[in-house]
């Protein structure tokens, strides 16, 4: 969806076309191999067996140093969840937990055909009380101002078609890089149904217009970033042309 809505041309590479990626940017890569690395971590391996086996996925040299600078982070995240496992009384551990919904807003399996909506929870918390935390892994710069309630929405909505008792959501963003974990204010189920779920439909109808003209180019700064830039016309025409300067030697 949000693809769709930031680049229909990229929506149609990826969804539609379903073009291999021509080249893998050293971003996605670096943030795929935290988040396996999280992920090993949260389910129960040791920090130093988990991180060293997503970095040997990475190429050597630069990619590599950046992974080891933003995986410092996570031993002091895993130590801060056992000690929140340890006040609260969780009855159930959500990591890379799959959901997906029909339009009903009853939940169905992760591929099939009737699915309206899905998405991966990257670690979730039932608690006892039915209350559920929800926090999202961000190996980017946080961007002062960003609502994080903005960014899990869409989760928020796929929990509750899920745990239909659930009676809060706590909404968060785990910042890799700054160590930090920064939390919205507590949803609860009227607010969810009264603004959250309407505002995630409305963002599906938008991202449906979006690409109903085809695949229309929508230029911006995501295309230096973009993985299909090469087959873009539009982002080969922002590109500059090399300058090369004489050497000073010469007439």
């Amino acid at each position: 969806m949000s693809t769709a809505l930031r680049c229909p041309r990229l929506y149609h590479f990826k969804y539609v076309d379903k073009v291999p990626e021509p080249e893998v940017m050293p971003e996605a890569r670096i943030g795929k191999a935290i988040h396996l690395a999280l992920e090993k971590v949260l389910m129960g391996a040791p920090v130093e067996e988990a991180t060293a086996a997503a970095r040997a996925e990475l190429p050597e040299g630069v990619e590599q140093l950046r992974y080891d600078n933003l995986a410092t982070g996570i031993a002091p995240f895993s130590q801060r969840i056992a000690q929140f496992r340890r006040r609260r009384r969780v009855v159930r551990q959500l990591i890379e937990f799959q959901i997906a919904i029909r339009e009903d807003m009853t939940t169905t399996q992760f591929y099939a055909g009737d699915a309206f909506y899905r998405g991966v929870l990257d670690c979730g918390y039932v608690f006892d009380d039915d209350s559920i935390a929800l926090v999202d892994h961000k190996t980017g710069v946080r961007i002062p101002g960003t609502s994080i309630n903005d960014q899990l929405d869409g989760y928020a909505v796929l929990a509750q078609s899920w745990l239909r008792t659930a009676r809060r959501f706590w909404l968060g963003v785990h910042w890799v890089a700054e160590r930090a974990v920064e939390w919205g204010q507590a949803v609860e189920p009227d607010e969810l149904q009264g603004r959250l779920l309407p505002g995630l439909l409305d963002n599906i109808e938008a991202a449906a217009l979006a690409i109903d003209d085809g695949p229309r180019t929508n230029p911006g700064p995501w295309c230096d970033r973009c993985s299909y830039r090469s087959l873009c016309p539009a982002s080969r025409e922002q590109r500059y042309e090399p300058v090369y300067y004489e050497d000073e030697d010469d007439d």
